[in-house]
Parts: C-alpha cells; sequence; structure tokens
C-alpha cells in the first residue's frame, strides 16, 4: 500500500496516519477453516511460500488444504471451466465500489476511466461507497461488481463485514462476477483465518509493500495475460500477498527491486460456482489503468473476463 493518501490505516499493515472515511453498519463475523499459503508469498523465489491459515468459504471450519501453484504447468484454465458465467445472462449493470478507510487520491479518475470502458461495453454502470449497496435484492440488477482500491475495511470502518460477504459469496454463487484492484487484498489484516471476503477475492496482503522496480513476469496461459510479455519490469506499488486462496490459479508475479525483495503473487483468477473473481495488485495509481503494457491488456482485459467476454 504504502504511505501515500490521508486516511487511516485502522488495520494492521502499512498505511498512512490521519482521520479515517464513514463508517456504514456495524456487522461482525469472520469465517475460518484451514489453508495453507500460495506459492511466493514473502521472500523467496518463486518456488515455496511458508504455511499460513485459510478461512473455509462460507463460514465454518474447513479442511487444511495445498497452497495455490505459481508452477506454469498449473491448470491456469481451472478458473476458465465451462461453468464460468455467460456476461449477457446477467444484467448489463456493473457496481464500481469504492468505499476505503484509506484515501488514495487517484481513485475517481481510475472510476472515470472504468466507466468510459465498461459503457463502450454498452454496460450501465453504478458508483458506490454505501455499504448498504451488498444486499441480496440490489446486487442481482448488476452482472459483476468492481471492488476499486477498498483498502482495509471494505464495507464501513471497523465493519467486519460479514452479512456483506455473505451477500457477495451469494452473488457469485449464482453467476455474478467480482474483480478487485490493489488494495482490494489488503483488508482484514488482523483477522486469522482470513476472513470469507478474502477467500472470495482470492487472497489477502499483509503490511509488506515496496514501491519502485519491480520485476514481474506472467505464469501460465489465459486470456487475462495472453497480450503480456513474459517478462516486464513495473514501476509503482505493490503490496506482498503473504495468503492466496487454495484455489486461486495465480496468473503474475513479481519480485520487488528493494525492501524485502519478496516475490509475490500479484495478479490471479478463482471461480466461486459460475461466478468468475479476477484480482491484481496492480491499480494503485490511474495511470496503471493506462500503461501500454498493462492497462487495457491485463487491467481491463480482467475486467472484461470477469463479465465473459
Amino acid at each position: 500500500m504504502g504511505t501515500s493518501g490521508s486516511g487511516v490505516q485502522t488495520d494492521g499493515g502499512g498505511g498512512a496516519a490521519g482521520s479515517s472515511t464513514q463508517a456504514d453498519g456495524g456487522r461482525g463475523g469472520g469465517a475460518g477453516g484451514g489453508g495453507t499459503q500460495a506459492d511466493g508469498g514473502r521472500g523467496g523465489g518463486a518456488g515455496g511460500g511458508g504455511t499460513q491459515a485459510g478461512g473455509g468459504r462460507g463460514g465454518g471450519g474447513g479442511a487444511a488444504g495445498t497452497g495455490g501453484s505459481g508452477d506454469p504447468g498449473a491448470d491456469a484454465g481451472a478458473a476458465d471451466r465451462p461453468d464460468a458465467p455467460d456476461g449477457a445472462a446477467r444484467p448489463a449493470r456493473v457496481l464500481l465500489y469504492s468505499f476505503s478507510t484509506l484515501d488514495i487520491p487517484s481513485v475517481a479518475a481510475q472510476l472515470s476511466i472504468f466507466k468510459q470502458k465498461l459503457e463502450g461495453w454498452q454496460y450501465q454502470v453504478d458508483q458506490s461507497k454505501d455499504p448498504a449497496v451488498f444486499t441480496d435484492a440490489n446486487l442481482a440488477r448488476y452482472a459483476a461488481v468492481g471492488m476499486i482500491n477498498t483498502c482495509f475495511y471494505p464495507f464501513g470502518a471497523n465493519n467486519q463485514g460479514a452479512a456483506e460477504s455473505q451477500a457477495l459469496q451469494r452473488f457469485l454463487q449464482a453467476g455474478g462476477g467480482l474483480f478487485g484492484t490493489h488494495c482490494a487484498d489488503v483488508t482484514f489484516q488482523s483477522v486469522n483465518p482470513p476472513p470469507l471476503y478474502n477467500q472470495l477475492i482470492g487472497g489477502r496482503a499483509n503490511s509488506d509493500n515496496f514501491t519502485g522496480d519491480n520485476a514481474c513476469r506472467k505464469i501460465g496461459d489465459h486470456p487475462t495475460i495472453a497480450a503480456l510479455p513474459d517478462t516486464f519490469k513495473y514501476n509503482g506499488n505493490l503490496d506482498n500477498a503473504a495468503f492466496v486462496a487454495t484455489d486461486s490459479v495465480v496468473l503474475v508475479k513479481c519480485k520487488f527491486g528493494g525492501g524485502s525483495g519478496a516475490d509475490t503473487a500479484v495478479s490471479w483468477v478463482r471461480n466461486e460456482g459460475p461466478g468468475r473473481v479476477f484480482f491484481t495488485g496492480f491499480g494503485k495509481v490511474d495511470k496503471d489503468l493506462t500503461d501500454a503494457t498493462i492497462g487495457d491488456k491485463h487491467l481491463v482485459a480482467g475486467l472484461g473476463w470477469v463479465l465473459g467476454r
């Protein structure tokens, strides 16, 4: 995450000091089961990562599982299986949600870029910072939800988001899509095992982050990385995804050019039933969305994939 912005980090991890933003709703509780950390969490090379507990989706205890793989032989197609949703089968409307307890000044510009892309695809766009939008009835109005830099407490300051996460899970299981950028996984960092929301988004970053030159590479074969070069440099801020859900398929990894030198998962996909999920740690600033390497070819491609385009 780094230290830019004026909001307060209210849950462990690297953020800036200042005043927190609005709080809506106070429902608590997280889900939990056992899981393990995916390949390439903190430090090291592309090989192993240590273990870390992971919560089972939908609450309750889950059996311990093996971490997701960043190996090129991993079945990246598993997250693109035939029962993935047909975007045309759902309403041609997308919710761009951006509540955060950290102020990232370029989010408004990011929302404008995503809105323009979606409208070019003939989707209507709603924008909100109100956690009350996460109900079954409201989410049924959308083809997908975009969590745009929703740092630390995405469902309202100090709200653990159990009810909202459960509604989001039901939305995905009904064929909706979920798209997340940058700090949409820098959430609920003090909750262990990682709660349902992090299981749905597919991972969680810790407080380790680096701003500067990062050495990145794509892994496997997937529509969201088809246009990326095999290796590329990324100059910007990335967080260390210390937990990646066991069923997430890692598509891009980057090695920090300084700091801890972590070799971390940056982008991944997964399915929640028929619902498609794409997350990328890129996208802290609006220039990422128009970057010649990762803009249309990866971030926008991820949004399109979630919609079944």
